[in-house]
């Protein structure tokens, strides 16, 4: 089962101290980061509004996509998040935080605040 992760989960888990890669292995799921994603991540690490634990959060996120040799992808032409939704209409679960892409999709994967783990929600 393939999930594609969203740059604010990303950037959350880390913030968290959630090891999104591990979490999401166990749960047999197969890890893939768009392209698109990683383009916004490095964006916002260039931003000056950007908080200095958001820049290193990202930091350390890159750290992890590298050493876990994870799958990238390409989205396509258009916005990330209708991509994402398109994506999740198809079944294809979405790590994400972003209520509208979250509304949108029926399989998502968000952070559990209370557990301080991930959880996939079907609707």
């Amino acid at each position: 089962m393939e999930i594609i992760l969203d740059a604010n989960f990303i950037i959350s888990c880390v913030r968290k101290k959630i090891d999104f890669v591990s979490a999401l292995e166990e749960k047999g799921f197969k890890i893939v980061v768009p392209r698109e994603v990683l383009q916004e991540m490095k964006d916002l690490k260039k931003k000056n509004g950007e908080s200095h634990l958001d820049r290193e959060a990202i930091e350390i996120a890159f750290e992890m996509i590298e050493r876990n040799k994870l799958k990238k992808m390409s989205l396509g032409s258009g916005k990330v998040d209708d991509k994402l939704i398109e994506i999740g209409k198809k079944g294809i679960y979405i790590a994400t935080l972003d209520n509208g892409i979250k509304r949108n999709i029926p399989n998502k994967i968000v952070i559990n605040n209370s557990t301080k783990g991930i959880e996939i929600v079907r609707d």
